[in-house]
């Protein structure tokens, strides 16, 4: 069952769940996030949303600028019905206590608690995730990285899919500082003059590489296609959410 189960309004916001879903599978696979588009043919609609909830991990609720204000054909407010497939998906979110995400996309803001019915007032106290169209790709990348460490499947999906297997960035920069924690510790560079000249001939092939990837990332971003420069934006993204955690 996908950990990550996807609540959004056609009317709303259908466009942006959809790119929401095929960014997020990208990072962690399809079988790891769920939308309603992929309810089989002739599956009982309810029963089958129902068991992706209960199953759910993560709830992320997609919230653009009608959200709250969609009516149906008689005029009335969606969220005010029971039977609003939007609010019934919240409630059992909030009954299980799992997280909740409030995702908001096109410039939306979030619902004050007055403005919900009372079944789903608590929504409007969880911390929402505003994702933006000039800063999508860095934004999903954001996202992933926190919906990560909601479970372990989540860790190790993303990672299996970063480029390194198991050992993502975090790690190579853990072990390195553990390294160099070891070695000043254990004096393996005679004494305090010996690891003062260690370290500066470390630093200095710190500039150096820093400078090689500055070039490099300037070509690139001069010469590379829409595509290649995606995948750097990714890849930086993912690189400055690592080390916020690191330090």
């Amino acid at each position: 069952m996908a950990s990550i189960f996807i609540s959004y309004r056609r009317d709303d916001s259908q466009g942006f769940a959809g790119r929401l879903d095929d960014d997020l599978s990208e990072r962690f696979g399809d079988a790891q996030v769920f939308r309603d588009r992929e309810i089989p043919a002739g599956s009982d609609f309810a029963r089958h949303l129902e068991d992706r909830l209960n199953a759910a991990e993560v709830v992320l609720v997609v919230i653009g600028r009608g959200w709250i204000d969609q009516r149906d054909a008689e005029g009335r407010l969606r969220l005010d019905s029971p039977d609003d497939w939007v609010r019934m998906e919240i409630e059992r979110a909030l009954a299980r206590d799992v997280p909740i995400v409030p995702v908001l996309v096109g410039g939306a803001t979030m619902p004050w608690p007055d403005q919900l019915p009372d079944s789903l007032a608590p929504l409007a106290g969880r911390q929402a995730f505003s994702v933006s169209d000039q800063r999508w790709s860095e934004d999903i990348d954001a996202l992933a990285m926190q919906l990560s460490r909601v479970s372990p499947e989540l860790t190790r999906q993303l990672k299996s899919r970063s480029g390194n297997g198991e050992r993502d960035l975090f790690d190579v920069l853990r072990e390195r500082v553990n390294d160099a924690a070891r070695t000043a510790a254990n004096g393996e560079h005679g004494g305090n003059g010996g690891f003062a000249r260690w370290a500066a001939g470390r630093l200095g092939k710190l500039f150096g590489a820093t400078v090689s990837l500055a070039v490099i990332y300037i070509l690139v971003r001069a010469l590379g296609g829409n595509e290649v420069n995606r995948m750097l934006d990714r890849v930086i993204a993912i690189t400055v959410e690592q080390i916020k955690v690191l330090f």
